[in-house]
C-alpha cells in the first residue's frame, strides 16, 4: 500500500473515531404501543414557505419536567406532483439535539419549532406535501456519549398554506 494512502486512511480513522466518541447525541428506544402513555409525539404544523424553506413545529407527548422535544431525526419530506411542482427533501442523515439539550436536558420545553432550507422550489398554495421525522424526547445521559431518549417516528400530511 502506498505510504500517501495509509497516511490519508489513518487521519480518516482518527476522525471517525473522535465523531464517535465526543459530542452527545440521541439514541431512541422506540414507540410502537399508542397506549403506551410514552407514545404520541406529533407534528403539530408544517408548511413550506417561500424561499425554499420548511417550517415545522413538533410535540412530545409527555407534560413531565424535561421530557420536551430534545431531538429530531431522520427527516424526509415529499410533494405530490401536481402541476409538475413534485419533489422531495431528506435531512437528518443522524439525530440532532434541539432546544439546548447538549448532553443535559433541563426545562425542555413540550414543542419545537425547526425552519430549513430544501433543494426543491416551493409549490404553489393548495399542493399536499408529506413529512416523515423522527421525534425524540424524555432524553437522559447514561452517563457515555449517548443519551437514551424516548422516540417516535411520525407521519404528517398537510397542503402548503
Amino acid at each position: 500500500m502506498n505510504k500517501k494512502y495509509f497516511i490519508i486512511l489513518l487521519v480518516f480513522f482518527f476522525f471517525m473515531h473522535i465523531k464517535k466518541t465526543h459530542g452527545c447525541h440521541p439514541v431512541g428506544n422506540g414507540c410502537n404501543d399508542r397506549s403506551n402513555y410514552r407514545c404520541g409525539a406529533r407534528v403539530v404544523y408544517a408548511n413550506l414557505i417561500p424561499g425554499k424553506r420548511i417550517n415545522i413545529t413538533v410535540e412530545s407527548p409527555d407534560n413531565h419536567d424535561n421530557n420536551g422535544v430534545g431531538g429530531l431525526g431522520h427527516f424526509t419530506m415529499h410533494i405530490d406532483n401536481t402541476n409538475g411542482h413534485g419533489g422531495s427533501a431528506s435531512f437528518f442523515d443522524k439525530p440532532f439535539l434541539v432546544n439546548g439539550c447538549d448532553c443535559d436536558c433541563r426545562n425542555i420545553p413540550r414543542q419545537y419549532n425547526w425552519q430549513s432550507d430544501f433543494d426543491v422550489e416551493t409549490p404553489p398554495k393548495g399542493t399536499w406535501f408529506d413529512v416523515w421525522i423522527s421525534i425524540y424526547w424524555g432524553c437522559f445521559r447514561d452517563g457515555g456519549k449517548k443519551m437514551n431518549c424516548h422516540s417516535e417516528d411520525v407521519h404528517y400530511r398537510t397542503y402548503v398554506q
